[in-house]
């Protein structure tokens, strides 16, 4: 039977089953606030739209000690939605999503499901939880852009995709691609051709030189990479147990934390990651003489499409894994915010020729190949575990519809890749941003006080560099 009937998975898809483990799950969770939606017409838009992707009728399954896509022979958009009818008020839509969160995903069916709380206090919550090994948080967004409309009387156009898998073709390009960063376009000299060997000896020294330069870069990336030390000990560098709480916080005007990061001539996301650090001091239990000497690091993930050929590149239009991730060290004993957000600044810039994302997702990949005893190392293929993580989710600029019913919110909270203690997402939405945050009970964190102190941080930091 051939690669493309077995539908073995692609390697970028597979990383992220090899290195998951029972108390991480590595799930994206994304919540809608929908005004009016109902059980019914959710079920028809679901069978309809969502069902036209194929890969969502598939189920990932262990294979000759990889991984394939098995198509669910039952498959039925009912079986992965729940209704709840509860009428959720505003300090008990929280705990429903915590043991929501919390709960595995059935094994034996694809690995998503919806929930549906049509009753809740200030609108319909629909909840969706989704594993990683199907989109990163790029391509959900992208997928979720493809669902909503403009108006409430229009439909989705372009949506769904076929779920084609050609492994053999993958490996051959990923082959090609990495012979040609080592010895360039022109590849490794020919094996047979006795005038074409002939002729590319004179061109061995030069060759010879970039190529050894260019594997000795790669090879030191890795070594720095693979030789980091975990984080110093904190209430963050427990380990995982499966049960999570979570929280997310009021929107605020993206335009303002973008006009604040343009006057310090930083990035929004080094504003987000200086005003995190203020929370993580008051979170991580450290003495104040610890603190001055801690390593905390942020794992942030990159979306390494732009840097990956046409060949190995998935569409943001389909499902698919895309992203690497890169650390970055916290200036955990800064005194000011103005101090923090230029040491990030400067760590950024240092990263900013890494290789640490495309090695990152690299590593993932090849990790689906691995013997299991080798996945199960910790953390493979982290190298070591960071105290937190701040992802993205960029949903649309603009109040958007699904099924005919207004998307009032969007946030998601993306897994705790590398077991990160702590998981922070910068959502936008309708030109507004909220912050989520998502933890492991065994960090025994005050999520809601988190988020609170990351918002504080934040504000000040607007009021002050808005008013300059």
């Amino acid at each position: 039977m051939s690669q493309q009937a077995l539908h073995l998975m692609l390697p970028a898809d597979a990383g992220w089953l090899a290195a998951e483990r029972p108390e991480n799950p590595l799930v994206t969770t994304v919540l809608l606030r929908v005004q009016g939606l109902t059980a019914a017409r959710l079920r028809e838009f679901l069978h309809v739209y969502w069902g036209a992707w194929e890969r969502f009728q598939f189920r990932p399954e262990p294979y000759a000690g990889y991984w394939r896509w098995q198509k669910s022979a039952d498959f039925d958009v009912r079986q992965h939605l729940d209704i709840v009818l509860d009428r959720f008020t505003a300090p008990q839509q929280q705990p429903w999503i915590n043991a929501v969160i919390s709960q595995p995903l059935p094994i034996y069916r694809p690995l998503w499901k919806f929930w549906l709380a049509p009753n809740a206090v200030g609108g319909g919550l629909l909840l969706l939880r989704i594993h990683h090994c199907y989109a990163d948080s790029a391509s959900l967004a992208q997928l979720l852009e493809q669902l909503f409309t403009a108006s409430p009387q229009q439909h989705p156009v372009l949506y769904g995709a076929a779920h084609p898998a050609d492994l053999e073709r993958w490996l051959q390009c990923a082959k090609n691609w990495l012979s040609e960063c080592v010895f360039g376009a022109e590849g490794p000299p020919p094996e047979n051709d006795a005038v074409q060997m002939a002729a590319a000896v004179g061109q061995l020294p030069g060759t010879f030189r970039s190529s050894a330069a260019t594997a000795l870069e790669l090879a030191g990336q890795l070594g720095s990479y693979l030789a980091q030390p975990d984080d110093s000990p904190s209430n963050l560098s427990l380990p995982l147990t499966g049960q999570r709480q979570c929280c997310w916080s009021a929107a605020i005007p993206d335009a303002s934390l973008q006009a604040a990061a343009q006057t310090l001539g930083v990035s929004s996301r080094d504003v987000l990651a200086a005003c995190l650090t203020v929370a993580l001091r008051a979170q991580l239990g450290l003495s104040p003489q610890a603190l001055e000497q801690a390593q905390i690091n942020l794992l942030l993930p990159v979306d390494v499409r732009p840097q990956l050929p046409a060949s190995l590149r998935p569409a943001l239009s389909e499902p698919g894994n895309g992203s690497g991730s890169e650390r970055l060290l916290l200036p955990i004993d800064g005194d000011s915010f103005v101090e923090r957000v230029y040491r990030i600044k400067q760590e950024v810039r240092r990263l900013r020729d890494s290789l640490q994302p495309l090695l990152t997702w690299g590593l993932t990949a090849y990790s689906a190949f691995l013997p299991e005893m080798i996945k199960q190392t910790p953390l493979w293929p982290f190298a070591a575990r960071p105290s937190a993580a701040l992802a993205s989710f960029d949903g649309a600029g603009v109040v958007r519809y699904l099924a005919g019913c207004r998307v009032d919110e969007l946030v998601a909270w993306s897994p705790q890749v590398a077991d990160a203690g702590i998981s922070v997402t910068a959502c936008r939405y309708a030109g507004q941003l909220r912050l989520t945050v998502v933890a492991d009970h065994s960090a025994n964190l005050d999520v809601q006080r988190f988020q609170s102190d990351c918002m504080v941080a934040l504000n000040q930091a607007l009021v002050s560099h808005l008013d300059n």
